[in-house]
């Protein structure tokens, strides 16, 4: 068996030696497949006690080996006799039978997961499935002696990988592995890196929330969370020496428990609901926090997680990085993460933003055809910003559309087609720039094309007032008139077949991206030619600017 063995690891060090970078995710991984048909996991273990009968003791003195030989779908990170020994000896035990039974029945949970997972669906982040502990694991890469390996929970290296049995598969590990003891609180509290941070989670009460075990925890909503949190350099880098410092600057009250305290909500913005582990972090765009109405938003740039990288107003701001050292550290009730700046909640006013829905990254990115050609998009492939509804490779594809004549005066010769109705999309969402909380009107602007079609628009579920027809042209009437009747020019053509409609006043109560849903109510046509959308403040000047074919503002007339 032994020489069985060392030629799987072999074979498995090899496949990982393919293995460059930290971040798994974005590359492929050669898999080892080794397979028994004729035995499940209890019986893998039986044939190779030479190596697994530490193991195979803890089994029957849970009697554990009883559903492990049955039916069903499991992972095994399985340690070896020397991982076994040595976590014997940390805890000064000379055998199995000196555990106690239930902390064995633990132990043998943190190492099974009620579901089948290769090397394959393995990330830079946690596990998709809880293990039958209650915890998720977290796996990497890790460099040993020249060789490199996926790494478990920073605490085991995978040494046999993806051992195909009747009832699961296992992966054979170096070392145990162990679940985290300590709250998000106590992790902090317990560091004194964070000696701050911590004094601040306690004077605002906010510690005794992050003090809660998921599994004890009577709020399901809050049972799992995410803490960003900041450590004494960053605070020290921002002139913020002591927690008496922080209170002085932060606190508008002087009494930080009181839920409107500045303090209180500057630690409420580093608190997220639900564990969300890098892998998850880098699949969203923004977090609701603990602060009310507040929002952190999400950016991942050349392998890096930023928070609040965003564009305000025409200026981008740098955004604050999560390091991958520190972060992704598990608790009892979530998940801590690093941050290398400081983090707070940006006091800002509504601004008004004029999007032009063909400035995006993929169609920016084609030189080819950006402002100069049309490109239609299978529909696997649709543009980030993008979600559509039933599209099929039969129906007529979303297109980019560039280049656009004279007689279309859109905003960059370009505009979005977007066939709608029957036999084609039933609906499409498209995802925001930043919108900071507050109240806007809301323009839809198009090019005027097709047959008559009704389309609704809703923002994050909420329907707006008025439903448009996209074929229709813009009325005649001076500004005042069409403004009361829902029209304006947006461009600074006066053609009739660029008009802009109002579909009504929607209150944004998060700063952040969001979602503008388009439904088709009538008709069907593949000339839905959308342009622009606008956002402007409910309170601010509605007819200016208006933009010209080169995508230049002009703020008056006489411009």
């Amino acid at each position: 068996m032994k020489k069985v063995f060392k030629q799987r690891v072999l074979f498995a060090v090899i496949a990982l030696s393919f293995i460059s970078g930290i971040w798994l995710s974005c590359r492929k991984v050669p898999i080892v497949y080794s397979t028994s048909t004729d035995v499940n996991i209890v019986g893998y273990i039986d044939e190779h006690l030479d190596s697994f009968s530490l193991f195979r003791q803890m089994l029957s003195v849970t009697g554990y080996d009883g559903f492990l030989s049955a039916y069903g779908s499991y992972t095994l990170f399985l340690p070896t006799n020397s991982a076994v020994q040595s976590y014997l000896k940390s805890r000064s035990k000379d055998s199995i039978s000196q555990l106690n039974v239930d902390s064995v029945k633990d132990f043998l949970k943190f190492h099974l997961i009620n579901d089948t997972v290769y090397t394959i669906s393995f990330t830079d982040g946690k596990l998709p499935y809880l293990t039958m502990y209650g915890q998720y694991l977290v796996t990497g890469a890790s460099n040993s002696n020249g060789s490199t390996y996926y790494r478990v929970n920073r605490q085991a290296n995978i040494i046999e990988s993806n051992l195909r049995e009747g009832n699961g598969v296992i992966h054979v590990i170096d070392n145990v592995l162990t679940p985290a003891t300590k709250t998000l609180a106590g992790l902090v509290s317990a560091d004194p890196d964070y000696s701050i941070f911590a004094e601040a989670l306690k004077a605002t009460g906010l510690y005794d929330s992050l003090n809660i075990a998921a599994v004890d925890n009577a709020d399901s909503t809050k049972a799992w969370l995410t803490l960003f949190a900041q450590t004494d350099s960053v605070f020290n880098a921002n002139g913020i020496n002591s927690y008496e410092d922080l209170k002085e600057k932060y606190s508008n009250t002087g009494n930080p428990k009181d839920p409107y305290d500045s303090l209180h909500l500057f630690v409420d913005y580093h608190i997220v609901n639900r564990a969300n582990y890098l892998a998850d972090i880098v699949t969203v765009t923004s977090y609701s926090t603990w602060a009310p109405l507040q929002a952190l938003t999400v950016k991942y740039s050349n392998d890096s997680i930023l928070l609040n990288d965003d564009v305000f107003n025409g200026v981008h701001e740098p955004g604050i990085l999560i390091p991958r050292t520190g972060s992704d550290v598990s608790a009892t009730n979530g998940v801590l993460h690093k941050t290398t700046s400081l983090l707070s909640i940006k006091q800002r006013s509504p601004f008004p933003v004029y999007w032009d829905v063909c400035q995006y990254t993929e169609i920016m990115n084609l030189p080819a055809y950006y402002g100069k050609q049309s490109y239609y998009y299978p529909w696997d492939q649709l543009p980030s910003f993008i979600t559509a509804a039933d599209g099929k490779s039969s129906r007529p594809q979303i297109g980019y559309v560039g280049g656009a004549s004279g007689s279309s005066p859109v905003v960059n010769y370009d505009y979005l087609e977007l066939p709608m109705g029957s036999n084609r999309m039933d609906w499409v969402e498209l995802k925001t720039p930043m919108l900071v909380a507050g109240t806007y009107k809301v323009w839809i602007c198009w090019r005027t094309a097709g047959k008559s079609q009704i389309l609704q628009v809703s923002i994050d579920s909420t329907v707006m007032q008025r439903t448009y027809n996209k074929s229709i042209y813009l009325p005649s009437g001076t500004d005042a008139v069409l403004e009361a009747q829902g029209w304006k020019h947006y461009t600074t053509s006066t053609s009739s077949n660029v008009p802009a409609y109002l579909v009504g006043t929607i209150n944004i109560q998060t700063t952040g991206q969001h979602t503008i849903r388009f439904t088709a109510l009538s008709g069907g046509d593949n000339y839905n030619w959308l342009d622009m959308i606008q956002f402007i403040p409910s309170d601010m000047d509605q007819q200016w600017p208006r933009f010209d074919q080169d995508g230049i503002a002009h703020y008056s007339a006489s411009e």
